[in-house]
């Protein structure tokens, strides 16, 4: 028993000082654990601001992406609009050259057919002149046998009244086939100003086949005239009333695609911009009515394409 009680009073320090520690250690350790609570904590507060801030920039994102997706669309739909109009006038200019290629067929076939008719009142003058060769045979074998007979009273007479009568036909006759044949008087080709006059009146009388009609000879007689874009207008006009839209947005482009200025393009354009419209070309039509706008500011056209924008 003794020996046990000296045994605790020896240990008894050692107790003591192990307790101490490790009530030192338990406090340091709870101030370690609070310092890490409050750093946990602020990292926390920091998470959440970087995650405010990476919503708002993911915000942010979002609406530049849809920003840039509806101007890249525009500008997309801009373009092929652009190349649409190229298309568009590479197919006015197919045209107007299979157009001047169907004038140049027409003037070859023109000329063919004077050379033609040309040929054929040759041969008839050709067939005039051997018939009256022919009736001149006729007549010689006769003269010539009569003359070889003797040159008696009797003869002489007999031959008189036998052939003057011959001669008088035969002389009438000659006299008919060489005789020239009434021509009518050749008209006399209007001039520029006179061609013109012509086919703006029938313009104005609504008959636009004969206008076009003149209107087209005045552009291939006078491709450098004073009224060359007029007669253009004019006949993109005819077209639109009566509602051939395409033949009248072609003609407008040729009076629009002459060098320089003219009173009638800003007019020619906005009637195209009209024509796509009645053709169902919504897109077309406000492209050409910017175009006014741009192209001719100062025009009424252009005020009127403005209001029609809004």
């Amino acid at each position: 028993m003794k020996k046990i009680v000296l045994i605790f009073f020896l240990f008894l320090p050692l107790i003591l000082t192990g307790c101490v520690a490790s009530q030192d250690e338990i406090q340091t350790l709870k101030i370690k654990v609070i310092n890490l609570e409050t750093t946990i904590n602020k990292q926390n507060q920091r998470y959440a601001e970087f995650e405010e801030k990476l919503n708002e920039l993911n915000r942010k994102v979002t609406n530049l992406e849809a920003k840039i997706s509806k101007e890249v669309l525009l500008d997309i739909k801009t373009q092929i609009l652009s190349e649409l109009e190229e298309i568009k006038n590479e197919q006015a200019l197919l045209s107007s050259q299979l157009e001047d290629l169907r004038f140049s067929q027409e003037a070859e076939k023109k000329e063919i057919t004077d050379q033609l008719e040309d040929l054929s009142t040759r041969t008839q003058a050709l067939e005039l002149r051997m018939r009256e060769v022919e009736k001149k045979l006729l007549i010689s074998p006769e003269a010539v046998s009569n003359e070889t007979l003797p040159a008696t009273n009797e003869t002489l007479i007999s031959n008189a009244t036998s052939i003057a009568p011959e001669k008088a036909t035969n002389a009438t006759n000659a006299t008919n086939a060489t005789a020239p044949q009434p021509q009518k008087p050749e008209e006399k080709p209007l001039n520029e100003a006179e061609l013109y006059e012509k086919a703006y009146s029938y313009y104005q009388k609504g008959d636009f086949k004969n206008a076009r009609k003149l209107f087209e000879e005045y552009i291939e007689r006078f491709p450098k005239g004073k009224w060359i874009g007029q007669a253009y207008f004019w006949i993109g006009e005819s077209y639109f009333k009566e509602k051939e839209y395409e033949e009248a947005i072609l003609n407008y482009q040729k009076l629009i695609e002459l060098p320089g200025w003219h009173p009638l393009k800003p007019t020619a354009m906005f009637n195209q911009a009209k024509a796509f419209k009645a053709l169902g070309d919504i897109e077309a039509y406000k492209l050409l009515l910017k175009k006014v706008i741009n192209n001719y500011p100062n025009s009424k056209e252009a005020d009127i394409a403005k209001k029609l924008l809004k």
